[in-house]
């Protein structure tokens, strides 16, 4: 695989979300999942199985996807058919079930390596990436192309629209200028298909509760 490959919309989000060399990771576990699952809806979006109206999921196309990890939430809201509100399904997937079938996507693809080290308190599981560059595309990626003035495609505004939700942009956007910030937020303004606005919307709103419950 080239670093120019675009992964599916939560592995972006992931190797994004962690240090390139050692894997850690730049987010409190509970913000992490929250952008898996929101990543994972989305994917379900972009494959057009999901639509997102009114604060819900509609299911517009039960057929399985080509992904075990899109295939697995999509399986699940079949199951629970009487559960629609986006934040609820975010708020379900964000614990360790979004996280855990992104991580055992990146493993199963080569892409991170799980390495578990034991201490005093007990075992740390973390995800090191494999290929820095690898790693580091995502965000290399956007940054690059809002810098030569081009436009991103639909998945990587879907990126972008994360990144600001989960606060990754302190990290990610960080050596973009005003110029650059100003272009970046109008093109998901203009161009961000509504559903995956609201989609969006939703995570930062998931992600701000989250934060206040931690705070109060």
């Amino acid at each position: 695989m080239t670093a120019s490959a675009q992964l599916p919309l939560a592995d972006d989000l992931f190797l994004t979300a962690h240090d390139t060399v050692k894997g850690k990771c730049l987010l409190s576990p509970a913000t992490l999942g929250l952008g898996m699952a929101a990543a994972l809806i989305g994917e379900l979006v972009l494959w057009r199985r999901l639509d997102v109206v009114d604060g819900k999921l509609q299911i517009i196309d039960d057929r399985p996807t080509g992904d075990p990890a899109a295939n697995a939430v999509l399986d699940q809201l079949l199951r629970e058919g009487h559960h629609r509100l986006v934040r609820d399904w975010i708020s379900f997937l964000a614990t360790g079930v979004a996280t855990d079938l992104v991580e055992r996507r990146l493993a199963r693809a080569a892409l991170v390596q799980r390495q578990e080290k034991r201490g005093l308190f007990g075992s740390k599981v973390s995800f090191v990436p494999s290929d820095s560059m690898i790693a580091g595309w995502p965000a290399t990626r956007i940054r690059t192309f809002v810098g030569r003035g081009e436009l991103l495609d639909i998945p990587d505004l879907v990126l972008t629209g994360l990144i600001l939700a989960t606060g990754l942009d302190q990290h990610v956007f960080l050596t973009l200028d005003t110029r650059d910030r100003t272009a970046l937020f109008d093109q998901l303004k203009r161009r961000l298909p509504a559903m995956l606005l609201e989609l969006v919307g939703q995570a930062e709103a998931a992600v701000g509760d989250a934060v206040m419950a931690r705070r109060a």
